[in-house]
């Protein structure tokens, strides 16, 4: 599954989110976790991430998507 984290105003990557694939919704967390420590705002599944119209936050709220390097 796809889930999308965000980042909220103040925090480093502010106006940014961060894809993760897991198995379910406590796995994606603990992984965002591991990466981010608790510096981030909300989590979202696929299908919450778009609104009733087929916009996605990323459009909606000018997101920029986070790649981190490995």
């Amino acid at each position: 599954m796809k889930f999308y984290f965000t980042f909220g105003f103040g925090q480093v990557h502010e106006n940014g989110f961060y894809v993760i694939f897991a198995d379910n919704h406590e796995k994606a967390r603990d992984e965002m976790v591991e990466k981010f420590g608790l510096k981030w705002a909300f989590q979202y599944t696929e299908k919450e991430w778009f609104n009733s119209e087929g916009i996605s936050q990323e459009e909606e709220f000018n997101l920029q998507e986070i790649k981190l390097k490995l």
